[in-house]
C-alpha cells in the first residue's frame, strides 16, 4: 500500500482508492478520482487531527461515501510520548476494528483502520476513515442537552452497557484496561499537578464549600476508581458527553444517538458514564427536574435488555460516586485549556456550576476523604 498519510494534506486519490478497496467499501473496478479537504478547516487539537474529506469516484460507485472523516493521532513527539502509556490510540482503533459492531449503540461506519502498535511511540502507525455524520445534530455541552436528548443518550448507553454486562463479548478485548488499573490511577498525579493552575483560573467559580473537597480529591481519586471496579463490569465509554454524541432526528423528537470518540474506553461500572453525563451535560434546572425519571429510564432499559441482580437502589448509590468522580474532568482540562477561547472558558464555567450543584444535591462529597 502507498505510504500511510499522517495528516490531511498527505491523503491522495491513489491512497484513498487502496484504503476503500481494502475495506470492501468500493469494488476493485472503482477508483477514487479526486479527494478534497480544506486543511484550514481541520480540527487540530491536543490529541490529534480530524478532518472531513470529499471523495469523487470513477466507475460504478453506488453506495460509496461522498464524504469521509479522517482521524489522525498528533504529530507532536512530546504528546505522543506522553500519551503512549495510556494506549488511547490503540483503544479507539481496536474498538472500531473489533468491538463496534457488537454494540447495539450506533457508531460511525468504519471505512479504513491502520493500527500498528510499537514500544516506540513515534514508530506506531494509526489512521481511521469513518462515516461523516454531518447530516445529524451534534450535541453541545455548553448549551446542554435537552431532557429528550438526555433520554435518547441514556437509552443508547444502557443498551450498550447491557450488551457487555459482566464482560460478555469482551473476552478477546485484552487492549481495554480495567477502570482502576495503573493507566487511570495515574490521574491522581495529574490532578495534583493541575490543581494549582485550575484554582488560579477558576477561583471565582468555586463555591467556598467546594474548596476543601477539591483539595482532598487527589487522595481519594484511586479509591473512587476502586469503587467503579467493584461495580458490575461492562464496557464504559469514560468520556460520555454531549460533544461526543450525534442525534438522529429523522424520525422526529430527539431520535437515536450516535457515539464517537472511544479513546478512553475501560472495563468497570457503567454508572461512571451515567454520573458524568447527567452531572455535567444538562442545565441545573433540567437535571433537577428530570434526573429521577432519566435514572429510572436508564435502569429500566438495563433490565429490559436482560440485566439482573442490579437493583435501582444499588445503581443510584453507584451514580452518586460517579457524580463526584466527575470533578476530575474540569481540573484535568486546565492542562490543555486555551484561556483565550471564550467558548472554552464559558464551557468549563458552566460545567463547574453544574457539577458542584450535583455533588452537593446528592451529598456525594461524603466519598472524598
Amino acid at each position: 500500500m502507498t505510504t500511510l498519510p499522517t495528516t490531511t494534506c498527505e491523503i491522495t486519490a491513489d491512497w484513498m482508492t487502496e484504503a476503500l478497496q481494502g475495506s470492501g467499501t468500493i469494488g476493485p473496478d472503482v477508483t477514487v478520482s479526486s479527494v478534497h479537504a480544506d486543511p484550514g478547516a481541520a480540527g487540530i487539537g491536543f490529541m490529534g487531527e480530524v478532518a472531513g474529506i470529499d471523495v469523487e469516484y470513477s466507475g460504478d460507485a453506488a453506495g460509496a461515501p461522498g464524504r469521509v472523516v479522517a482521524k489522525f493521532p498528533t504529530a507532536s513527539p512530546e504528546v505522543r510520548t506522553l500519551m503512549h502509556p495510556t494506549r488511547v490510540y490503540e483503544r479507539e482503533h481496536r474498538f472500531y476494528e473489533k468491538i463496534a459492531k457488537r454494540s447495539p449503540v450506533r457508531t460511525p461506519d468504519l471505512y479504513h483502520v491502520t493500527c500498528d502498535v510499537s514500544d516506540d511511540p513515534m514508530s506506531e502507525r494509526y489512521m481511521l476513515l469513518l462515516e461523516d455524520l454531518g447530516d445529524l445534530e451534534l450535541g453541545d455541552q455548553l448549551a446542554g442537552v435537552s431532557p429528550e436528548q438526555a433520554e435518547a443518550a441514556l437509552v443508547g448507553l444502557a443498551r450498550h452497557h447491557a450488551r457487555f454486562w459482566n464482560r460478555s463479548g469482551l473476552e478477546d478485548a485484552t487492549f481495554i484496561p480495567t477502570i482502576n488499573g495503573p493507566l487511570n490511577k495515574a490521574g491522581q498525579g495529574i490532578y495534583n499537578a493541575s490543581l494549582p493552575g485550575f484554582k488560579e483560573v477558576f477561583s471565582s467559580a468555586l463555591l467556598p464549600e467546594m474548596v476543601p473537597i477539591a483539595e482532598n480529591y487527589g487522595l481519594s481519586h484511586p479509591n473512587l476508581l476502586d469503587r467503579f471496579a467493584g461495580m458490575p463490569h461492562t464496557l464504559v465509554h469514560f468520556d460520555y458527553r454531549a460533544d461526543n454524541l450525534f442525534f438522529d432526528t429523522s424520525g422526529g423528537g430527539a431520535g437515536s444517538v450516535v457515539v464517537i470518540d472511544w479513546q478512553s474506553i475501560s472495563i468497570g461500572g457503567g454508572a461512571s458514564d451515567v454520573g458524568y453525563f447527567l452531572g455535567q451535560n444538562l442545565s441545573i434546572a433540567d437535571r433537577r427536574a428530570h434526573e429521577d425519571e432519566l435514572l429510572h429510564r436508564y435502569h429500566d432499559t438495563l433490565v429490559a435488555e436482560g440485566v439482573t441482580g442490579y437493583e435501582f437502589d444499588q445503581f443510584f448509590q453507584d451514580y452518586r460516586v460517579a457524580v463526584v468522580y466527575g470533578w476530575v474532568i474540569p481540573v484535568f482540562a486546565v492542562g490543555s485549556l486555551d484561556t483565550s477561547s471564550e467558548r472554552a472558558m464559558a464551557l468549563w464555567t458552566a460545567v463547574l456550576e453544574r457539577i458542584q450543584d450535583a455533588i452537593f444535591h446528592h451529598d456525594a462529597q461524603e466519598f472524598i476523604g
